[in-house]
């Protein structure tokens, strides 16, 4: 029971933090626009803002935080656990670290979860 606990907390942590992501990326481009004399309102924000993340990721790039979260720290711990990797004794050390890398990029805070996250908690205001 006090598993389930913890595991519904990291949950509602980390899409706490996806959410954070998204907004902080929403405001910084609408914050670019008006400085520049461009308003927008919430939905135009949003869509510009979905809009230009998805063409950086088009390209081969991903939004990830400079300083990784205990989540990316615990999959770069992870990578390497015998139970997911077979015989990674003879792995060359690149290899390895090419391993804990994208470990840590697939933990990392999804602005695409933060959006969709986002999306219906404003669904439901708009309900209520």
């Amino acid at each position: 029971m006090k598993q389930l606990q913890q595991e519904v907390k990291g949950d509602i942590a980390t899409s706490k933090i996806d959410i954070d992501t998204w907004r902080t990326l929403m405001k910084a481009l609408r914050t670019g626009l008006a400085e520049r004399g461009f308003a927008l309102g919430d939905v135009e924000a949003a869509l510009v803002t979905r809009f230009m993340l998805e063409q950086i990721e088009i390209r081969g790039l991903r939004v990830v935080p400079v300083k990784p979260t205990s989540e990316m720290q615990q999959a770069v711990k992870e990578a390497l656990d015998q139970g997911k990797r077979m015989s990674v004794t003879w792995v060359k050390e690149r290899t390895k670290q090419r391993w804990r890398y994208q470990a840590a990029i697939e933990a990392a805070p999804s602005w695409r979860r933060g959006y969709e996250l986002d999306r219906k908690a404003m669904d439901e205001q708009k309900e209520t």
